[in-house]
């Protein structure tokens, strides 16, 4: 069910992102459509991620593809969410300088972060 549009890449990570997520099974689209679900960012103000806010889709960084890719799943997005994502809980402002996951889930206990 994950249709995902890359923004701020180039190649050879560009292509990569896309091999990747496109052997988990999800369909890739080079531009944000009706059917896209996910916009995975380099950076989360670029045009392609106003448009994919604009029409509720979630905006994640890359780590989602590749932690995926390393458990063999599809995770939930909610630790790799940028701000201004339609699920995202953040008022949309001050993180874009944040490296991706921009937006951890709260945990209880110190160190429960990824490896």
């Amino acid at each position: 069910g994950v249709v995902l549009v890359l923004s701020g890449f180039e190649n050879p990570l560009r292509s990569q992102l896309r091999a990747a997520a496109v052997g988990l099974g999800a369909e890739y689209r080079p531009d944000w459509t009706s059917d896209s679900t996910h916009l995975v960012c380099a950076f989360p103000r670029t045009p392609k991620a106003a448009r994919a806010r604009q029409l509720g889709g979630l905006l994640v960084g890359p780590a989602w593809i590749w932690d995926c890719q390393r458990t063999g799943r599809r995770l939930p997005c909610g630790p790799y969410l940028l701000d201004g994502s339609a699920s995202s809980s953040s008022d949309g402002e001050g993180a874009e300088d944040a490296p991706p996951p921009a937006r951890p889930a709260p945990k209880a206990g110190k160190g429960a972060g990824p490896p």
